[in-house]
Parts: structure tokens; sequence; C-alpha cells
């Protein structure tokens, strides 16, 4: 993967990011735009057909084109996505590296800071709200788990859940918990889960 900055800047604005898919037992980090990890598109499509957004010939030419054609994803296509996917399978490697990209902050600093605000309210200033912002946007956001039928994700204020299948757990909540110890490549000089959560704090 080729790390740049209009790749981090896409992440930053939301149209990309990254998710934590498991299939068969195999772990896989997928970044790629946002939309793609939704399971089943075909509701969206029909919603928006049956309510006149769209024409026929678009919702046709959408079912061609959305995600390589793959408007339902699942365990038994979901190997076709990743082959044929205009984003990126991420090694651990390149993971890491997108916190040493563009030298985005001292992170252990902000990490001491951010506690600090945490356990005693200590004052942050703006670079540090920012410095948060740009590190949290480099974690994943989606978990789609096809061996337990889980469907998570923390795009706060979207729905993706609802377009989880039937006999799914989906919901929009922290999935920290289900992400393997082997795998948390935002483990570096303190664990960069907790900035996601410092707008929220305020």
């Amino acid at each position: 993967m080729s790390v740049n900055k209009d790749l981090l800047d896409e992440v930053f604005s939301g149209e990309k990011s990254i998710c934590f898919f498991v299939h068969e037992k195999v772990c896989y980090w997928v970044l790629d735009d946002k939309y793609n990890f939704s399971l089943d598109a075909e509701k969206d499509y029909d919603a928006y057909l049956n309510k006149g957004v769209i024409t026929r010939q678009q919702y046709l030419q959408a079912c061609k084109e959305f995600r390589g054609g793959i408007l339902k994803l699942t365990s038994d296509n979901f190997l076709q996505y990743i082959d044929s996917m205009d984003g990126e399978v991420l090694s651990m490697q390149a993971l890491a590296g997108l916190f040493d990209a563009d030298e985005i902050c001292d992170i252990g600093g902000l990490l001491k800071a951010v506690e600090a605000y945490y356990l005693a309210g200590a004052e942050l200033s703006a670079d540090h709200f920012h410095s948060a912002g740009r590190v949290a946007s480099r974690l994943p956001q989606f978990y789609v788990n096809f061996d337990r039928k889980i469907y998570m994700h923390m795009d706060v204020g979207r729905f993706h859940e609802e377009l989880a299948y039937a006999g799914w757990f989906a919901k929009c909540a922290d999935f920290n918990f289900l992400i393997p110890d082997s795998e948390r490549y935002w483990v570096k000089n303190g664990d960069c889960w907790k900035l996601r959560f410092v707008q929220q704090a305020c």
C-alpha cells in the first residue's frame, strides 16, 4: 500500500475507513470506501428505487457496478470482494505505518495529555484535539465476523447495522474487545484507542 497525503486525508474525512474482517478463522484488515463495508447494499438500492430516487436503469447499473457487482457481501463471496476491490488488504506493518506516515504527532506525549485530562480534567489544547482526531481516524471503524455473524461499527449517526442480515448480531458500538491482542496495531507508545473518545468526553 502506498500511504500518501491524499489517502490519509480521505481517511481523516471519513471517505475511507478500515474494517476488521474474520473469515474462516483468518483475520483481514481492509482499507476501502466506507460504503463498501455495508453487508446488504441491495436494501438501500431497493429503497431508492421504490422512493423514485433512482430509475430502474440506474438501479440495474448500480447492481453491476457497486463493489464489483457484489451487492450482498457474504462469507461465500468475501474472497472475491477482496480480490477485486479498489481498496487494500493491509498488513500489520502497513497499519502500524499509518501512524508514522506523516509524522502525525508525538503520540506518546498526546496520550499522556489525554490521560491527564481523563484522570484529573487537565486542559487540552486545540492541537491536542486535532491530533487526537487524526490519530483516531486511523483506527478501525468497522468489524465484520462472518464466522460468528457479528457486524459492528463506530460510524456514529449512520445506521449500517440496518443492512446486516437476519440472524446477525448488528450494532453501532465499541468492538475493541473483539480484536485479538496480536492484531492491535494502535497500541503504540500506549493504547491509541482511547483517543477516539476525546471529543465525546468534552
